[in-house]
């Protein structure tokens, strides 16, 4: 459907779409997710962002955290998804329960380095009232000893590279990571039928082989997809979040494998690595099966 035809809501239908959109986190693209990584429950983290902000989690169960930002304030509860890109990076999303515009948190935290990543994303923007909108923010957990110098950042390493993704039997998607700001996905199912559609997007690179693709289907309903990638495994982990097709608000993971599908353009940009080969990243030989 194009984006014209997707209608704008006031805030008081925004309202009433969130209250009648609960439960969000079910069902979803879940045939190739992981199961939830249930080893936060227990833990407290402070994240010390690079803005100035302080968050507080203590994560009660698999499914349950409370945050506040600042120590003597009444903890929010809140529901939340977490699941692994590999041994050491760690991802969790939640909604801000009650916050207007609704926004929901995209947190990634490598816990070698305690370097984090969070994209607060929340619903409409200057142009439109179902967009999403978001704010990417790095920093550290602190843990009472240094403080990690080192950030993740932003990252060319993949433009001009293409991969297929496949979160279902049903389900495959191309993504095309055209330039720095804007990418394309191929979509192969039936109700779209091969068509292509273009997204802003960001690219974070974590570490040498686990990068951030997060978009805004600004040509559909305005919703956010937010994958972790990690190019070793060919697999990935994120989630969606926005109001859909259907006026429904969406919140829930998912997970795909990947096929890497080529050098689609050479533009001949450098990248962080300052080299074009070998791409994915070659897993080093103490990795290897066998």
């Amino acid at each position: 459907m194009a984006k014209h035809l997707y209608p704008q809501f006031t805030p008081d239908e925004v309202d009433r779409i969130l209250r009648e959109s609960k439960p969000y986190n079910v069902g979803g693209l879940s045939a190739n997710r992981p199961v939830f990584y249930e080893e936060l429950a227990g833990k407290r983290l402070t994240i010390r962002y690079d803005d100035g902000l302080v968050l507080h989690y203590a994560f009660q169960d698999a499914h349950t955290l409370t945050w506040q930002k600042n120590e003597g304030d009444q903890p929010a509860q809140e529901y939340y998804e977490a699941l692994k890109a590999d041994d050491n990076i760690v991802f969790f999303e939640h909604i801000v329960e009650g916050s207007r515009p609704q926004e929901a948190r995209m947190v990634v935290w490598d816990t070698d380095t305690n370097q984090v990543t969070t994209f607060f994303a929340s619903i409409g923007n200057d142009f439109s009232t179902r967009e999403v909108d978001r704010d990417i923010v790095f920093g550290f957990v602190d843990d009472g000893g240094e403080a990690p110098q080192a950030r993740h950042s932003l990252t060319e390493d993949l433009v001009g590279r293409s991969f297929i993704w496949t979160y279902s039997p049903s389900f495959t998607i191309q993504h095309i990571y055209a330039s720095k700001w804007y990418s394309c996905f191929v979509d192969f199912n039936t109700f779209y039928g091969g068509q292509l559609l273009d997204s802003p997007c960001n690219y974070v690179k974590i570490n040498d082989h686990i990068y951030i693709y997060s978009w805004v289907e600004t040509e559909g309903a305005g919703i956010q997809g937010f994958a972790l990638m990690n190019l070793h495994t060919m697999h990935d982990v994120g989630c969606f979040f926005g109001i859909n097709a259907g006026s429904r608000l969406e919140c829930y993971t998912f997970g795909a494998t990947g096929e890497y599908a080529g050098q689609l353009t050479n533009l001949n940009i450098p990248n962080d690595v300052t080299m074009d080969f070998p791409w994915p990243p070659a897993r080093p030989e103490t990795e290897k099966e066998g």
